[in-house]
């Protein structure tokens, strides 16, 4: 697995809980979480916390759940180490899965957590309208992938035809901000959290992403109809765990924000983490943990992929879904 490099914080995690472990291994030598469930996130960012918290609180051991972290740049990675068998289940926005799933790929959405892109557009000070983009480079992180899909429909919005702009594959989040910064390109489309220290850098917000695609669910999570014909009761379980997870860090902010410092290195004056825990509790657009399928939300994507070309034909986006397994799961986790 040449790609995947393991969650530093996934070892610190797991030998945090070793006593719990050891006090159920008995019990869960029998359980269906024998097994690792391997998930992979995208690369840690100022709502760390949130991507580990079933873990760091328990859940996972309370669930019988043997869970693996791994992290990738974007989740079109992300979905390549799913069809290679390396990974279990994936988060990320769901233009990926749906593009694979046009052309057939068995794959399938079990829930939800994040409501709305946080994702948005970027530029330096001397940008002053999006015709001033032609020509010029906008960074993103790969073709396809959530800040691609959202520079893309800030394009169309504004009348810029896509092919005069230079996109630039520069990066995680960070690193395209820093490229901003260093001149190397005009905009870029990156978490919201930079909010906070983008303006005393010369760096102003131009859309949100909630503004460009409001409909865009910013994080599902993605397995394959494979897995889960093989491991459906750990599948479950694992999303269980995942339920309870954000319903605790959603409760418990200054935690919340203490891990992500951790996993991320982010310094005690840097004010990310508390910028998005406050987009991430908001009702109707951040993280529910009862991860909900918006089927609604489904269809507008789909509608506004094919309006840009990059999908072909509509799909049946019943086949994208199972809404099973986070109906069980919820049945567990008693997240309401």
């Amino acid at each position: 697995m040449t790609y995947i490099r393991r969650l530093r914080i996934a070892r610190a995690s797991l030998a945090a809980v070793a006593g719990l472990v050891a006090l159920n291994t008995s019990g869960l030598a029998q359980q269906p979480g024998s097994q690792p469930w391997r998930h992979a996130i995208i690369e840690p960012k100022g709502d760390a916390g949130f991507q580990v918290m079933a873990m760091r609180a328990g859940f996972t051991v309370k669930e019988g759940v043997k869970l693996e972290l791994t992290h990738f740049q974007n989740d079109v990675i992300a979905l390549r180490a799913l069809f290679a068998g390396e990974i279990d289940s994936y988060e990320g926005g769901t233009a990926t899965a749906m593009m694979a799933a046009a052309r057939n790929a068995d794959l399938k959405i079990i829930g939800c957590h994040w409501q709305t892109v946080v994702h948005s557009v970027f530029a330096r000070a001397e940008f002053n309208s999006p015709n001033d983009l032609k020509g010029k480079t906008l960074a993103i992180s790969a073709p396809n992938a959530t800040p691609d899909l959202i520079a893309r429909a800030y394009l169309a919005q504004n009348n810029v035809p896509a092919a005069q702009v230079k996109f630039a594959s520069l990066g995680n989040d960070p690193e395209r901000f820093k490229a901003m910064l260093a001149g190397l390109a005009l905009a870029t489309v990156i978490s919201i959290e930079f909010v906070p220290i983008a303006e005393p850098a010369g760096i102003k917000l131009v859309a949100g992403g909630g503004d460009v695609m409001p409909n865009y669910l910013r994080l599902c999570t993605v397995t394959t109809g494979k897995v889960l014909a093989a491991r459906r009761a750990d599948a479950i379980r694992f999303l269980a765990a995942q339920m309870q997870g954000y319903r605790y860090a959603l409760a418990h902010p200054d935690e919340e924000t203490r891990i992500t410092r951790e996993i991320t290195g982010m310094k005690p004056d840097d004010p990310r983490p508390e910028f998005i825990f406050k987009e991430a509790a908001r009702p109707d657009t951040g993280v529910d943990p009862t991860m909900p399928i918006p089927m609604h939300k489904l269809e507008w994507l789909q509608g506004e992929l094919l309006k840009i070309g990059t999908l072909a034909q509509p799909l049946e986006l019943s086949r994208l879904v199972d809404t099973d397994v986070r109906a069980q799961a919820l049945a567990r986790a008693g997240v309401q």
